[in-house]
């Protein structure tokens, strides 16, 4: 018998539960069709463009370009860059992951891509100046210092930890789970 790819086996779990939520609670069942409805049209909407951004980066900006200002000695200019790339930009969290993962293959350091995915997710200028209304600009402003001063640590943190997800292993196909899902450079 034919094993089932790893990649496909969370897929059946999800459709299987959703089947006997139908059973179960159809009227549950129709609003998680609705959500999971405007998810995906959403993801379907946003991801193209994403993908073709980073064909576009990966194409046009040679490797040794991003190793300069993102690799390994890139330094305190290299978190700063990767911190503004990540506050500046727009979009969901999961259109970050597929950026990280080609700046990774293009030489990027883990530091570095830890600082931009963490300044995506809580350090993006329109989240700050909607916090600020909500929340008051010093609350925003000592929990964006308290992010920015964070990210660094947590990419350090995350570099000693996992050696394997260094730019070098990634690029040249190598992750934790013995696969190749990484991009080339």
């Amino acid at each position: 018998m034919k094993r089932i790819p790893k990649e496909w086996r969370l897929v059946i779990v999800l459709a299987v539960a959703a089947a006997a939520l139908v059973l179960v609670s159809p009227s549950r069942a129709e609003v998680a069709g609705r959500t999971f409805t405007v998810y995906v049209r959403e993801m379907v909407l946003i991801l193209p463009p994403v993908f073709l951004l980073i064909g576009i980066l990966d194409a046009w900006v040679p490797r040794p370009v991003v190793e300069k200002y993102l690799g390994r000695n890139s330094g305190i200019v290299g978190v700063a860059i990767s911190g503004v790339l990540g506050a500046v930009a727009a979009g969901p969290m999961y259109v970050a992951f597929p950026l990280a993962a080609a700046m990774l293959a293009k030489g990027t350091r883990m530091l570095n891509v830890i600082v931009f995915l963490s300044m995506w997710a809580a350090g993006k200028v329109p989240m700050v100046t909607l916090e600020a209304n909500f929340m008051g600009l010093n609350f925003a402003l000592v929990r964006l210092m308290l992010t920015i001063a964070a990210a660094p640590i947590i990419g350090w943190v995350v570099e000693q930890v996992a050696p394997v997800l260094q730019p070098s292993a990634v690029a040249a196909g190598e992750n934790a789970d013995g696969g190749g899902a990484a991009a080339s450079s």
